[in-house]
């Protein structure tokens, strides 16, 4: 070097993987002192590093360019021994030569010096940092190579997730086996089944000495190596794939995949907007419109003199209606039940089921390709955002909440992907159990609770109803209740072939004539 050096810091750097290896920190800091003793050079600033030198988001480095910015101008150079313990990433190393330049420090490594002010000596640095950044990718694609087949041996070759330690089996292969937090791990899940919260189950644990974090909590319920799976992501042409892994699972994968349902269900709850309050004796609120001036009513409750509670449905616009809560829910009550569901209408219904059924099935296989495809360009992503961390692209933040993102889409097709599997005779006892509840819609609605009340009403009624004090309708009726109501009509015929005056079901459906159906009201 021609340039004469009075005031340097010096750098000794090792990964991990490198100090195993023999690379030794004081080795390479000896070397230093001894390089500055000789050439007279004091020694202003000095770090060590046990970091990877992929990137330079390194926290002793950070401090070094915190330094060098505060005493711009105070010293001459960085000193370390070789190229790669300054960086093993060619562009970056580039950046931050010239960010280094305009604190006024050069970078130099005492035993591979170059004169960065000869053109020709730019040509041997590039070489001095691509062969580090070559060796690195190199490394990385066996590590991927080998990840990769550890995972379609049904092994899991990262580090274990909570509830699991890492292990090698009787081959000297890498398995997982259980921990000492496993028995906690299989009390979140069962707590989660027995309709327990999050907040209450992390309470629960705590007291027994185990702490885990909320998004902790959310990760690992959607793990579903706990279910004794393992995902092998996709590579090059071969697709994705969910296999049995070798080691215990602590909880059955029927059980994982009812909590996936339960957590999809419960944020689709917690998203949905509440705009209407439920109390079990107004279970039609938000399901009523006046007869007068068809806007919605809603629903209090008043005081007697004796302290009781009376509710009532009553218009706040008009303020022409109000009606008894019970009278008005008895009335829809027992115009659910008028729906007679006769042998009739059950042959018809199978029937058309059994058509939608049959013209189901091309569109079935056309899903299970498109989930099949789904899955892979998720798992493609899992990749990706695993090499970005690898390769410091991204924070560990980011990381995390991408890995947190596309892990929930991933389990979420998986699941559709084990509904569409279940078959005929799966989808035989679902109709089954649809035509049973069909027949007992009545019993099914009395002893409902105010939220499924209000699912049933909106299954049957997918308008609102319109209470004038004697009787209920609607302009909108769900097309099998109307073929339960017209194909069951002759039951509820008299002699000369007309319907009973005190039919709960009469009028049910406004006829809409020459105007719109919600036009037909009474004045």
């Amino acid at each position: 070097m021609n340039r004469t050096i009075k005031k340097a810091a010096i750098m000794a750097r090792v990964s991990s993987d490198e100090q195993a290896a023999g690379y030794s920190l004081g080795v390479q800091e000896e070397a230093l002192i001894k390089y500055c003793e000789r050439n007279g050079i004091e020694i202003v600033y000095k770090f060590r590093e046990d970091y990877s030198a992929k990137n330079f988001r390194r926290p002793a480095f950070t401090e070094f360019l915190k330094f060098a910015k505060e005493n711009k101008g105070k010293f001459d150079h960085l000193l370390f021994t070789t190229w790669d313990r300054f960086s093993r990433n060619l562009l970056d190393s580039l950046e931050m030569i010239q960010r280094l330049k305009g604190y006024g420090v050069s970078p130099i490594a005492v035993e591979q010096p170059l004169d960065l002010t000869i053109p020709e000596n730019k040509a041997m640095l590039s070489i001095y940092l691509t062969l580090p950044e070559i060796d690195n990718d190199r490394r990385s694609i066996k590590i991927r190579g080998g990840v990769r087949a550890a995972l379609l041996a049904g092994r899991w070759p990262r580090q274990a997730p909570m509830g699991y330690l890492n292990a090698r089996d009787e081959n000297n292969k890498p398995i997982i086996i259980p921990g000492k937090d496993a028995d906690h791990i299989r009390s979140i899940f069962q707590g989660i089944l027995k309709g327990d919260s999050q907040a209450d189950i992390r309470e629960r644990l705590k007291k027994h000495g185990f702490s885990i974090s909320r998004s902790n909590m959310s990760l690992l319920l959607h793990n579903s190596v706990y279910a004794g799976l393992i995902t092998v992501p996709t590579e090059g042409n071969d697709p994705a794939k969910l296999i049995n892994g070798l080691h215990e699972r602590l909880v059955t994968e029927a059980d994982f995949y009812k909590v996936q349902r339960i957590l999809s269900a419960a944020v689709k709850r917690k998203n949905k907007p509440n705009t209407v309050s439920s109390k079990e004796e107004l279970p039609l609120r938000g399901s009523l419109l006046c007869s007068k001036c068809n806007q919605p009513l809603t629903g209090s409750a008043s005081k007697s003199r004796n302290g009781s509670k009376h509710f009532y449905y009553h218009c706040n616009y008009c303020r022409k209606e109000r009606y008894r809560a019970d009278l008005v829910n008895e009335k829809v009550a027992k115009t659910i039940g008028a729906i007679n569901f006769n042998q009739d209408v059950e042959n018809l219904y199978k029937a058309i089921l059994k058509e939608k059924q049959s013209t189901m099935k091309p569109k079935a296989t056309e899903s299970r390709e498109s989930l099949n495809k789904k899955l892979s360009d998720v798992e493609g992503r899992l990749v990706k955002i695993q090499n970005f961390i690898v390769d410091g692209a991204i924070t560990v933040e980011d990381y995390k909440s991408m890995r947190e993102r596309y892990t929930n889409e991933r389990d979420e097709i998986v699941q559709k992907m084990s509904d569409g599997t279940q078959g005929d005779a799966q989808l035989k006892k679902k109709l089954s159990l649809c035509l049973t509840s069909l027949k007992s819609l009545d019993r099914l609605y009395v002893q409902a609770n105010v939220h499924d009340k209000k699912r049933i009403l909106g299954s049957i009624f997918p308008g609102k109803l319109i209470f004038d004090g004697e009787k209920c309708r609607t302009g909108e009726l769900n097309e099998v209740i109307a073929l339960i109501i017209n194909t069951g009509a002759d039951s509820r015929k008299n002699k000369t072939g007309q319907h009973h005056e005190n039919s709960v079901l009469s009028g049910l459906v406004e006829p809409a004539g020459v105007e719109p159906a919600s036009k037909h009201m009474p004045n």
